[in-house]
């Protein structure tokens, strides 16, 4: 295993000794590349490297020096080397406001990586100052969805939708924070939910050993730290029947999501079938801050996009072109 390379910076560094409310919570968001001193981009170097002196955020549009996917199942690790899904975090905007847009590319039998596909799309996370929603949502199911809260009648007058599914609120420390919101989905901007559900929201700060990959290469580890953030369906642990995690790690952003059923409450059918396929694929191995949230709990799905795809010199990767 190569010399583990520290991602950490000081909290108090970060803020700069200004107002906390006013910590910009974009580099757990948004991944970066590495410049050299012409400032120029380098080619396939990771911004957790030693190499990387002047990590930079990657903006939507711009060549990429390396993609994030997915780890394959390990039954099919030697044929579908880059998995399933690739997804770039990226610095651009949405609808004016300054956004992370973080893509879904999917490849396989008819779908192919940087190509906009059937079921391809993201998430759109809006970065406030102090804080940090996704309003828009776009997959293979639902299609594009914006997301929306209890002043969405009169936010949508100008044009915008209401904040949206909470992620953080600044200033972040190691200890729960939480909040429970009051959310629902729209089919557009400017329209209304019918109704909006309550969700605890609660996030961290984690230190832990991430682990990553080069495509087709041997599981690694670096130390990261990063941005824990659950969603809860329901206004309170015990209640909810379900739990989605994310995981936003600096200078990476997205690197990890999961989906937990509560078995008490869930309607969802084979839980434990769903959560077995899952512990067998090897597809997101254990880290801290992946715990079931309470008695009973199964994890039945995740991603983890720390699975490297680097660009060669002169030959810059693409990434899909969202939303």
């Amino acid at each position: 295993m190569p010399r583990v390379t520290r991602l950490l910076v000081v909290l108090g560094v970060l803020l700069g000794g200004g107002a906390a409310g006013a910590q910009d919570l974009a580099p757990f968001f948004v991944q970066a590349g590495c410049v050299d001193a012409a400032g120029r981009p380098q080619p396939g170097m990771l911004p957790f490297e030693s190499g990387c002196g002047r990590p930079r955020p990657l903006a939507a549009g711009q060549p990429l020096p390396y993609r994030k996917h997915d780890w394959p199942a390990e039954a099919e690790a030697a044929a579908l080397p880059q998995g399933y899904q690739a997804s770039d975090s990226l610095l651009g905007t949405l609808r004016g406001r300054r956004a992370a847009l973080q893509s879904f590319d999917f490849a396989d039998a008819t779908r192919a990586f940087a190509r906009r596909d059937p079921g391809d799309g993201g998430q759109a996370v809006v970065l406030d100052p102090g804080g940090a929603w996704a309003v828009l949502t776009e997959d293979g199911s639902g299609g594009r969805q914006w997301f929306q809260g209890p002043r969405c009648g009169q936010r949508a007058l100008r044009g915008e939708p209401d904040r949206g599914w909470l992620f953080a609120l600044a200033p972040l420390r190691e200890g729960w924070q939480q909040r429970v919101v009051r959310l629902g989905i729209s089919a557009a901007a400017e329209a209304c939910p019918a109704a909006l559900n309550p969700s605890l929201t609660r996030w961290r700060m984690l230190r832990l050993e991430l682990p990553w990959r080069d495509a087709g290469g041997p599981p690694r580890a670096v130390a990261a730290e990063v941005l824990l953030s659950e969603h809860y369906g329901g206004a309170g642990i015990a209640m909810a029947d379900h739990l989605e995690r994310f995981w936003f790690a600096r200078d990476l952003g997205l690197v990890r999501w999961e989906r937990w059923e509560n078995p008490a409450r869930s309607p969802a059918l084979r839980i434990a079938a769903m959560a077995a396929l899952l512990a067998a694929s090897g597809r997101c191995p254990p880290v801290a801050g992946a715990e079931p949230p309470g008695p009973g709990w199964r994890a039945v799905d995740c991603r983890l996009w720390t699975n490297f795809a680097r660009a060669a010199p002169g030959a810059m990767l693409r990434g899909l072109e969202w939303p």
